[in-house]
């Protein structure tokens, strides 16, 4: 212990002589000599000097330094596995162990107890243990990140070793150096058993198309057994193959190949019969969940007449067998928009009555995708008002070859491509001004020289898209590119235009975000966007959801306002189907927006309860430690008691006092002053 003083110590030189002049002033000088007795003036001076120094040298602000230790001890982390694998009469035992090692162990450890699942969690803490997976990696994680700094002694780590989640524990580094001691649980004895490992399916389909499902089979001790693999949808069982198990470690990969019928998320199951032997019935099943789609789009094309080009439009398109094409002449056409996604329309229009018709096209708001041939009238195809104004008279045309324009960036295309080897095709001799949002493929070329005129462009005006071809001779370059032998550029090219235009575009007032597929104990989150009249995002109004699940109950929910959207968790609901409606309320007008998601339930901790100790003790060894087995737990006690890796720690540290701060001591100086203050008082010098 000492004393420091925050300034200089030379001003004692001053205050020494100052205080000692005054106190002489005060009982030698000023008074008389026949009042006190001069023992009296010796002890009344000296208690005014004393009191009048130690003011001054607290001026300095004098600090009492002391010297603290604290022994900080050597922390025990015990991590026990909770998974569901695990026996429960096992995690009985391992927590009784733990409470005699916090008994016989407390004076030399500070015991933590760290249970774990899918995460390690500190006992008593609000967070539960995610029991349907085990993730060894995240105890060496939560050992660097839960206690980093401290003074870890040991760790022990209580399991069967069965993982299904997470990185492998032997490969992360422990920022400590403890050592780790595992404490093995579980039956490694191969059981007979057939367990269903692995689903390898898409998570799409097309509705009407073919799928694959393959199941990754494998058993143990079922030599000479016989089973049957199905596959079940909707109840229904819509395939089945026999397994014939010929060896005592049997593997086998089984293929089924089914046609998606249904729209919306289904559920196939592809299930082993059970049979006597197993000792494990839970691993004999899997469920494939996978969205088919109805992506099937609707061509109509056209045509003024027949046409080579028309028939080249129709193969292309069909090659594809989402699309579903069409073709008609104009005047056989019924006028009807609704049944086409979109429209492709062949040397339109060529007069007023033309453009009567196919106007529908354009005030249905539906893609449209233009050939534009010599024929045209283009007075009535500008009255159209796609974005694009031409300049022509009509019959009037030139052979030009095309150009790949590098900037166009609304689909991929070979940009290699040599179309001035192409035959040249006949365009409308004229002006072509593009008057809205656009972007132009193709370029007409004249020979060598390359002009700005459009040969092939796309339009987007008042939310449609519009594609043009300023030319016809399109099968033309087909048959060269047969004779050639090359990639068929203008069929590709052809596809990836009506890809491209015929997207459905969803514009919706109210648009809500929901996950189809989620794991058990996974968080369900839904999102949702509202637009005002103007197309613009506003959180105002509010949004509700209503859920029902698969056993008929609905809850009702309310979305939470975020700073220009919604957001609302569901939390983690159980395995089943769901169903969702939204919906929000403006000015009387009601939005709504549905649709479904599934909850899988999570079998993880059900397919294999064979323990695999190999893993723990490897652990144990490449981390200084020792397996034991769960019968000898106490044994694992007693090493622990006589670690010598496990030390305490002081640690010494300066405790800083302020002098000022001490009340006692202005309590003190106060009594004494006033003592000097009465006795003179008393004796008449005051």
């Amino acid at each position: 212990m000492n004393i420091t003083f925050e300034h200089n110590l030379a001003w004692l030189w001053l205050i020494i002589p100052i205080t000692a002049a005054l106190v002489f002033w005060l009982y030698f000088y000023r008074s008389r000599e026949e009042e006190w007795t001069q023992r009296l003036k010796v002890i009344l001076s000296t208690v005014r000097w004393t009191v009048i120094f130690v003011l001054c040298l607290l001026l300095l602000i004098p600090n009492l330094i002391r010297l603290i230790e604290e022994v900080e001890r050597p922390r025990l982390v015990v991590y026990t596995d909770e998974s569901v694998s695990v026996p429960k009469e096992e995690r009985e035992q391992v927590h009784a162990w733990l409470d005699r090692v916090e008994e016989s162990l407390s004076e030399r450890y500070e015991v933590r107890h760290m249970p774990f699942g899918a995460q390690a969690v500190h006992e008593g803490s609000a967070s539960s243990v995610d029991t349907l997976y085990t993730d060894l990696g995240a105890v060496m994680s939560s050992v660097n990140e839960d206690f980093y700094g401290e003074n870890i002694g040991a760790v022990v780590v209580a399991s069967d070793g069965i993982q299904n989640k997470g990185l492998d524990p032997r490969y992360v580094p422990l920022n400590s150096g403890a050592r780790v001691f595992t404490l093995s649980l579980g039956d490694t004895s191969i059981l007979a058993d057939i367990e269903l490992s692995q689903l390898l399916n898409n998570r799409l389909a097309f509705l009407d198309n073919q799928f694959e499902i393959k199941a990754r089979i494998s058993a143990d001790k079922m030599a000479g057994q016989v089973s049957r693999v199905r596959l079940l949808h909707d109840g229904e069982e819509l395939a089945q193959q026999t397994l014939n198990i010929d060896d005592p470690s049997f593997s086998k990969e089984i293929s089924f190949i089914t046609t998606a019928d249904k729209v919306g998320l289904n559920k196939y199951i592809v299930a082993i019969d059970i049979l006597d032997l197993e000792k494990n019935r839970l691993n004999n099943s899997a469920d494939a969940y996978i969205e088919v789609l109805d992506n099937r789009t609707t061509v109509q094309i056209i045509a003024k007449a027949p046409h080579p080009d028309v028939a080249l439009i129709k193969r292309s398109i069909e090659k594809n067998d989402q699309y579903e094409v069409d073709v008609t002449l104009l005047k056989d056409w019924d006028g009807r928009t609704a049944t086409a996604d979109l429209f492709i329309l062949h040397g339109l229009p060529t007069d007023a009555n033309d453009l009567n018709l196919v106007q529908r096209i354009r005030t249905d708001a539906k893609p449209v995708f233009c050939i534009v041939t010599p024929t045209v009238s283009f007075r009535h195809f500008n009255a159209m008002d796609l974005g694009l104004t031409v300049e022509a008279r009509q019959f009037q045309s030139d052979a030009v070859s095309g150009a790949v324009n590098k900037d166009f960036n609304l689909f991929n295309v070979d940009g290699e491509v040599r179309l001035n080897r192409y035959p040249p095709m006949q365009a409308p001799f004229g002006n072509f001004l593009l008057n809205s949002e656009h972007q132009v493929l193709l370029r007409q070329q004249v020979g060598n020289i390359a002009t700005d005129k459009p040969l092939a462009c796309y339009t987007m005006k008042d939310g449609i898209k519009a594609g043009f071809v300023l030319g016809e001779g399109l099968w033309k370059w087909n048959l060269f590119e047969a004779s050639i032998d090359e990639t068929h550029w203008t069929e590709q090219w052809i596809q990836k235009s009506v890809q491209y235009l015929a997207i459905r575009q969803k514009r919706t007032r109210l648009n809500v975000t929901a996950p189809q597929q989620v794991e058990e104990r996974e968080e369900v989150v839904v999102l949702a966007e509202y637009y005002n009249q103007s197309y613009e995002l506003n959180n105002e109004p509010e949004v509700f959801l209503s859920v029902l699940d698969s056993a008929g109950n609905v809850i009702d929910y309310q979305f939470r306002q975020t700073s220009n959207a919604y957001r609302l968790s569901l939390g983690a609901l159980p395995p089943g189907e769901y169903a969702w409606t939204s919906e929000v309320t403006v000015e009387n007008e009601t939005f709504e927006e549905s649709g479904t998601f599934t909850v899988i339930e999570n079998r993880s901790e059900y397919v294999n309860y064979v323990a695999n100790h190999a893993l723990l003790r490897d652990l144990s060894d490449k981390k200084g430690g020792k397996m034991f087995q769960l019968a000898d737990a106490d044994a694992l006690t007693a090493d622990l008691s006589q670690l010598e890796s496990a030390k305490p720690l002081i640690h010494t540290f300066k405790e800083w006092s302020s002098l000022i701060e001490w009340e006692w001591l202005m309590i003190l100086l106060v009594l004494i002053i006033s003592a000097e203050w009465f006795v003179r008082k008393y004796t008449g010098y005051v």
